[in-house]
């Protein structure tokens, strides 16, 4: 029993004894050259002719089965798109329409297009894109992306 005392003891001791010591890291930096250069790429717009396509569900009053709005409308858009073999859908308009404790109904119209002819963009592309107002390059760039021109 004594042992274990001074057994104790003395493993109290070697951690106070360890948890003072200090510990010193250091560290260097490299710079890093921030010019990353880039140039733009365009690309031509095929636009097909206008489309439509509508999906309808029945009212659910736990709302488990009812899917909500905005996920209804993306899956819409993703299955006309992949019906016209499309990559884009311009000018979507969406039409919702719902009855009371009944059928809904909502239907997007728009024109697939194909984006076709990557390229690096010429210096009438750049004037093209600097003819832009900002203001408009911000409503017409909903992807995220850096806006380009597509067309000729």
């Amino acid at each position: 029993m004594k042992h274990l005392k001074y057994l104790s003891l003395a493993a109290g001791l070697m951690l106070m004894a360890s948890s003072c010591t200090t510990i010193r890291k250091t560290a260097t930096t490299a710079e890093v050259d921030n010019t990353v250069v880039t140039y733009p790429t365009v690309a031509d717009l095929e636009v097909k002719s206008k489309t439509s396509k509508t999906m309808t569900w029945s009212f659910s009053p736990c709302h488990i089965a009812e899917p909500k709005l905005s996920t209804a409308k993306g899956n819409l858009i993703a299955e006309l798109l992949e019906e016209q073999k499309a990559d884009v859908l311009l000018e979507a308009q969406f039409t919702f329409q719902r009855t009371p404790y009944g059928e809904r109904v909502l239907t997007v119209t728009g024109f697939p297009a194909v984006y076709k002819n990557f390229r690096k963009a010429t210096k009438s592309d750049l004037d093209a894109i600097k003819a832009i107002p900002a203001n408009e390059k911000t409503i017409y760039n909903k992807g995220g992306g850096l806006l380009g021109v597509f067309g000729k």
